[in-house]
């Protein structure tokens, strides 16, 4: 007596239905917990987790997808194998954790790498309040202010060069921070795109190599695992008040994020999805960033390293120089009537603060004199001086100390 396949299916159809529905859940259910971002207010992912999910995510989602339609065959085939309410249930669940970890966060956080929206400080003032902060990227005499506000979905924002250089601007609201690149490596031009976020900082992810960039780091995953130095090149950032940008910079441009505004963003009848779901997502990411903002704890559970040196939501200016780590707080910086003059990875640097522009900043000191006066461009008596690059300008001190843990503390 010859048994074919079919048979066997048909013997062992419920058990094969099973087995199927169970692989397809397990597959889309990493993807959730590790690539969704908004799982991990749950569920806490080790790095070397999400790594190895999202480096094989298209494997578990063919995987997932392949016996997903196994599973609808054999209903199809046998209408009594499973009920309809608990398969319906299966289905919506298995296509949530596919659509959250696979879809939803490239239409969450879109990216405007090379398509941002920049416009005169005078337009601006219709979008951004006098006092609201702003991160600031000056080159070469071009400047652009970013607020957090506007900077939040998107991330990775620019349009091609400023002042003569390629640069993004980096953002991640949990961390509070903006940081400035060139999105290259050795050469080789990235296509910056959000990823997730790991212990409460941005991870990015170049779309030409796949690889995953932490933002604090500017590196490739994979460079970092084989101690290979390579990241991208950064640019000094600072922050201060959108007024006080506009005084200093009167010629200077202003991001605005064009999903966000009124009179940028779709209206319901040219795009019905974008008009409910934009809203929906500003209310959870607002929610987040206030959280963390508000509370000792981080929104994210995941921070491996608490140091108590300072109150975990202290905002610094941290800084390297090779090796050596420093953060300064404000009120520090401010109880000094001169400038702090100081040496970090042996080169001296100045750190003051501009009550006229309320802008904390840090510069090497190439002087070879222990300055007294500095203003907010870096003038001194003895000539022009240049920010330090490195500086991320009021990052939360529990994520720079957990990044960071050799950190010192306010150098004199």
């Amino acid at each position: 007596m010859n048994i074919t396949m079919k048979d066997i299916i048909n013997k062992h159809s419920k058990s094969i239905f099973w087995v199927c529905m169970i692989l397809a859940q397990i597959c889309v259910g990493f993807l959730f917990k590790d690539l969704a971002d908004i799982s991990q207010w749950f569920i806490q992912s080790p790095r070397e987790s999400t790594m190895l999910v999202w480096y094989n995510r298209y494997l578990l989602a063919f995987v997932g997808l392949v016996a997903f339609f196994a599973v609808l065959y054999l209903k199809y085939k046998q209408r009594d194998i499973i009920n309809n309410k608990p398969l319906i249930f299966l289905s919506l669940l298995f296509c949530f954790n596919f659509y959250s970890g696979m879809i939803n966060p490239h239409i969450m956080m879109r990216a405007r790498m090379d398509n941002g929206v920049f416009v005169s400080v005078e337009q601006a003032t219709k979008y951004y309040a006098p006092n609201e902060s702003v991160i600031v990227l000056e080159i070469n005499g071009k400047a652009r202010a970013h607020s957090d506000k506007q900077l939040l979905r998107p991330h990775v924002v620019g349009n091609g060069e400023l002042g003569g250089e390629n640069v993004v601007m980096t953002y991640c609201g949990l961390t509070n921070l903006g940081m400035a690149y060139t999105p290259e490596i050795n050469g080789q031009k990235l296509d910056l795109a959000p990823m997730n976020q790991l212990e409460n900082n941005l991870v990015m992810y170049d779309k030409n190599s796949g690889e995953p960039i932490q933002q604090l780091w500017g590196q490739k995953e994979a460079d970092r695992n084989n101690s290979v130095d390579a990241k991208m090149r950064e640019w000094p950032t600072y922050r201060m008040p959108f007024e006080k940008f506009a005084k200093a910079f009167p010629e200077g441009e202003v991001f605005v994020n064009d999903y966000l505004v009124e009179d940028m963003k779709a209206s319901f009848w040219e795009n019905p999805f974008l008009a409910i779901y934009d809203p929906i997502m500003e209310l959870i990411f607002d929610h987040a960033i206030v959280d963390q903002a508000t509370s000792v704890d981080p929104t994210f559970p995941t921070i491996k390293h608490i140091d108590t040196r300072l109150p975990n939501k202290e905002l610094v200016y941290g800084l390297n120089i090779g090796d050596d780590y420093v953060a300064y707080t404000v009120d520090f910086v401010k109880s000094h009537d001169k400038p702090i003059n100081a040496t970090v990875g042996g080169k001296e640097i100045v750190v003051s603060y501009d009550y006229e522009f309320e802008s904390l900043g840090i510069f090497y000191n190439t002087t070879g004199e222990t300055l007294t006066e500095i203003d907010f461009y870096g003038q001194t008596p003895y000539g022009k001086l240049p920010r330090v690059e490195t500086v991320k300008a009021a990052a939360y001190w529990i994520i720079w100390a957990n990044f960071f843990p050799e950190t010192d503390i306010n150098r004199v």
